[in-house]
């Protein structure tokens, strides 16, 4: 929180690697798949005085993605080759404390 009016409902945006990974998504988990999120993005923005203005048009209006159901699926298709598999398969990233579960 900055105090700062202009920057209420702002908030860090995560890096896409290992996007397929990370569900639920958006700031409040409110979607289950990425299918759901590009549907949300390409048609479900709403109007708001703080919206990124990345997401306006020139004239001020919410942008629109108007992607055909090819070109959803072909970008829900290139968010997944960003899974790094040997990244997720490292061991050292692994979770210290599994074989202590384990045993119990």
């Amino acid at each position: 929180m900055t105090g700062d009016l202009n920057d209420n409902g702002k908030f860090k945006v995560n890096s896409l690697r290992n996007i397929d990974l990370t569900v639920p998504y958006m700031h409040d988990g409110r979607f289950e798949t990425l299918e759901q999120v590009i549907g949300f993005c390409d048609r479900g923005i709403q109007d708001n005085p703080n919206l990124d203005g990345r997401l306006r048009t020139n004239n001020g209006n919410v942008r629109r993605m108007n992607l055909n159901p090819t070109e959803r699926t072909a970008l829900v298709a290139f968010l997944r080759t960003l899974t790094d598999q040997n990244f997720i398969s490292d061991a050292k990233y692994s979770n210290p404390f599994i074989e202590k579960i384990k045993e119990l």
